[in-house]
């Protein structure tokens, strides 16, 4: 006999994700095999990122599954977040063809770029601005490249953003299991 269970409250949201950002969620199931619950373990980050502010109203949350990585954002709408498209890096600034577009004339119209090594690390580096762009209260020089960790804060002029990334605990089961199925 055939035993069905309907989807927890968790799997609930990620499949409202997923219908919301169709472009992302081809990535996403097929880098998880189409499998609904490592999917919600990705997703589960971003949907609780707003709740693990502590010390300034904004975040950008980093996630990677190994082969997508993307940033999610409520910069550009408190109440709501903003996904980027999936890359390697992302341009943030004042102008609108930025990856966060940031509408605060304290910010270069061009300010920063957030970066990620794959497999690695992510990073930040500051690209000129007038204002500057600050990792936990130091000021980063022009175009040096700075390592962020979870629960770092940046500052953009003056703007302060929460950095996360998903938990490696969580993800690793995931990784693992996608990088021993990948065929060279």
């Amino acid at each position: 006999m055939l035993h069905l269970t309907s989807p927890n409250i968790a799997e609930n949201r990620a499949l409202s994700f997923l219908e919301q950002n169709p472009a992302l969620s081809l990535s996403l199931l097929d880098d998880c095999n189409h499998d609904v619950q490592k999917v919600t373990t990705i997703l589960e980050p971003v949907l609780n990122a707003a709740e693990r502010c502590e010390i300034a109203p904004f975040y950008i949350q980093a996630i990677t599954t190994g082969r997508t990585t993307f940033l999610v954002t409520n910069l550009t709408q408190a109440e709501s977040f903003q996904i980027t498209d999936s890359a390697a890096s992302w341009l943030m600034g004042r102008s609108a063809n930025c990856a966060i577009a940031l509408p605060d004339s304290r910010i270069s119209r061009q300010h920063a770029v957030i970066g990620h090594n794959f497999g690695r690390d992510f990073y930040i580096t500051d690209i000129g601005s007038s204002n500057g762009t600050w990792v936990n209260r130091h000021r980063l020089e022009n175009l040096a490249r700075r390592t962020l960790s979870d629960g770092d804060l940046i500052q953009l002029g003056p703007i302060h953003i929460e950095f996360f990334i998903a938990s490696s605990q969580l993800l690793s089961p995931v990784l693992t299991e996608i990088n021993s199925t990948e065929v060279f």
